[in-house]
């Protein structure tokens, strides 16, 4: 769509090749629901394997994070030590800056990439007296920028078959959050227990998750007795495909969890397929709610979404005018999210359910 910018589209690319699937389950370990980390813990010391997610059996990095030894890395070792708490990290996410503040550890942010998508008003305070380094674009951030902060970790997003490529040979350790390739909600929430105990807030990343996890299964109780269940569509064509996310993906399942119909919903996929135009409009023309984000610096209208593709007027929600928007140019729906599906749950509720009453921070009706 030409409205919308480029992450729009490297997201849709990056969904289709996530296959997910559940690697392994703790078993007697510190986290409870997710697929891809498990970490156990010693007097002194956590042990935490993270799966790949790619690679169903296989292992992306061992850690032993330790207060009793002191850092000994090597990328190309599978299994490193790292000495904690750290002191000083770059961050290579905003979701991961900001749950930083949310767990009171944000002195401990030395560098981020990206600052002009970090909307936090306590981190851009500090990015603008210099208390924080602007270390550039994630997929390149600036080396000699990372080097002059002398962090203790470097916390990065795993991607199939793509390297860090120098940040491999800097010696400083290389965190690898795949928090991201999570199927449930709640699971990628809960990785902010292990985030926590990285920095010394262990229980203060207990207690806001044991609230997150709280919250969330009260709103999916709620939706759970609405007699209606509306039919949900998503999205829009990328170029020639529709990236469909499967029912199976985090969308997916907290469409469910709000008590409506995805379309897609028997797509056990947890990434995204893309599809044919005919082949979304055969099942989704009838639905009853769409759903779309874009990055779109104009305000985007019905008349724009026509002008765009003007088979989209075909489509029910569209003639109905229950189409809603996200700008993620104008909301903090990646800064949040990822760590707080109870806020874009309730927010679904609202939408599907209108006799519920829930603030609408990400989603708006789409303009006139």
């Amino acid at each position: 769509m030409k409205h919308q910018g480029i992450i729009l589209l490297f997201c849709a690319a990056l969904l289709s090749s996530c296959h997910g699937g559940s690697q392994f389950r703790s078993e007697g370990g510190i986290m409870e629901l997710t697929s891809h980390i498990m970490v156990e813990q010693t007097p002194h010391s956590y042990f935490v394997r993270i799966a790949n997610p790619w690679k169903k059996g296989t292992l992306l990095h061992t850690y032993t994070f330790t207060d009793s030894l002191d850092t000994d890395y090597n990328f190309s070792r599978d299994i490193n030590t790292v000495h904690i708490p750290l002191k000083r990290v770059v961050v290579m996410t905003n979701s991961m800056a900001h749950l930083m503040v949310e767990l009171g550890v944000q002195d401990c942010i030395a560098g981020v990439c990206e600052p002009e998508y970090i909307s936090d008003t306590l981190i851009r305070a500090r990015l603008a007296n210099g208390a924080i380094a602007d270390c550039g674009n994630s997929m390149y951030p600036t080396v000699e920028k990372i080097m002059e902060l002398h962090p203790d970790a470097i916390m990065v997003s795993p991607f199939e078959q793509t390297g860090y490529g120098q940040l491999e040979k800097l010696g400083i350790p290389l965190l690898e959050c795949a928090d991201y390739m999570e199927t449930s909600p709640l699971a990628r929430a809960e990785w902010m227990r292990f985030y926590g105990r990285l920095f010394g807030a262990g229980s203060k990343a207990d207690s806001l998750f044991n609230k997150v996890k709280a919250d969330y299964e009260s709103l999916r109780e709620t939706a759970s007795k609405s007699a209606s269940r509306p039919k949900v569509m998503l999205d829009t064509r990328s170029g020639s495909a529709w990236y469909v996310a499967g029912g199976g993906s985090t969308i997916g399942r907290m469409i469910a969890d709000a008590g409506a119909e995805y379309l897609f919903g028997d797509n056990e996929n947890s990434g995204s397929v893309p599809l044919s135009f005919e082949t979304v409009f055969d099942r989704a023309q009838d639905a009853d709610v769409w759903l779309l984000k874009n990055s779109s610096e104009t305000m985007l209208t019905y008349s724009l979404l026509e002008s765009d593709f003007k088979s989209y007027a075909s489509f029910k929600p569209f003639k109905e005018h229950n189409i809603w928007v996200c700008n993620v140019n104008e909301v903090p729906y990646f800064e949040l999210t990822s760590f707080h599906p109870e806020m874009l749950l309730g927010e679904f509720i609202q939408i599907f359910h209108p006799e519920t009453s829930y603030p609408h921070l990400f989603y708006q009706p789409l303009a006139e």
